[in-house]
């Protein structure tokens, strides 16, 4: 589409110039000059539209995972009723929190009358094909993060729409962004907390691997790592005596926040109850509940096998319900 010249003369009348007026006479004989109204200032001339435009179909840009693969998709669109032949330009850019270090991510696209998958070898391709007017055009670029990739690592397509007749270009940018993943890790019952201080002390030597660890006392055999990749925890975890391997895939944040709210841990007890120590110098011990205080967390406990009945006061973790007995709640 060419752009329409500023038209000529703008700001000066068109045809030929109108007569002078008669002169009016004056006392001395003589003609008065005709006074000559100014010009108006040149009106600016507006920057046409572009009639291309890029839009994305859902995210210009999203948090991925390291390992997984996403698809983002364009719609490129001819707004002009006229056909044009349009030449799109595919650029891929890098950034990294680690100058020099980060991992290239690989892309894939559907160049314009291609119907399979193509890897972007080259930073830059172009294609040129025809856009009937008022039609649209489909555009998907699927990227992969790869496993290596650090925290905040990005990946830029920055796609650029130009009608080769001429005029305005349209421009869009989409963006993956590396984030860390919940990754759930299987133990041996009562060997989590074990488990967790190896991989810890580990992770002291690559920080970039593990940032956190959650060893959750209501979920027996699991501890959870927060981490960049699953292949990166899981080559820390060989070796580490009773962890059993990694689970399938990530665990969402949704899953986790439960673990993470504290629960009153004399929940559930009723006087009368018999239980068991689990901790303790009674560790073992069965025996009967006499009291319960829930602002202190605490239950105050008879052993069922002492020869003296004698009062002992533990911390609501450190017992475990084996029957409930009859009476009323503690207060």
């Amino acid at each position: 589409m060419n752009e329409t010249p500023p038209d000529e003369g703008i700001g000066l009348l068109s045809g030929e110039p109108p007569a002078a007026p008669p002169s009016r006479a004056t006392g001395l004989g003589t003609s008065a000059p005709t006074p000559t109204a100014p010009s108006p200032p040149p009106s600016p001339t507006a920057p046409s539209a572009s009639t291309l435009s890029l839009k994305a179909a859902d995210d210009t840009s999203r948090q991925v995972t390291a390992g997984t693969v996403t698809t983002l998709s364009v719609v490129l669109t001819n707004g002009s009723a006229a056909d044009q032949t349009v030449t799109l330009t595919a650029e891929i850019a890098y950034t990294s929190t680690y100058p020099g270090e980060g991992a290239e991510w690989p892309v894939s696209w559907i160049p314009p009358g291609k119907r399979a998958w193509a890897e972007m070898v080259v930073r830059k391709q172009q294609s040129t094909f025809p856009l009937p007017g008022g039609s649209s055009f489909p555009l998907s670029f699927e990227i992969t993060a790869p496993v290596g990739v650090r925290y905040g690592d990005r990946v830029e397509v920055r796609l650029t729409a130009q009608p080769s007749e001429g005029g305005p270009s349209a421009k869009l940018t989409l963006a993956c962004i590396a984030r860390q993943a919940v990754l759930a890790i299987k133990t041996s019952r009562g060997y989590e907390r074990e488990v967790a201080d190896t991989l810890a002390a580990r992770a002291e030597e690559k920080p970039d691997v593990v940032f956190s660890l959650l060893v959750p006392s209501a979920l027996r055999g699991y501890v959870f790592s927060e981490g960049m990749s699953f292949e990166g925890v899981h080559e820390m975890l060989r070796g580490i005596r009773k962890a059993r391997g990694l689970v399938a895939g990530e665990t969402s944040l949704k899953e986790v926040e439960p673990l993470l709210v504290p629960k009153v841990t004399v929940e559930g007890f009723i006087e009368g109850a018999i239980v068991e120590l689990i901790a303790g110098p009674f560790k073992g011990e069965k025996a009967r509940v006499k009291k319960i205080d829930q602002t202190k967390e605490e239950i105050t406990v008879e052993l069922i096998e002492a020869v003296v009945p004698i009062p002992v006061t533990v911390r609501g973790d450190h017992v475990r319900m084996l029957e409930k007995g009859g009476g009323s709640s503690g207060g």
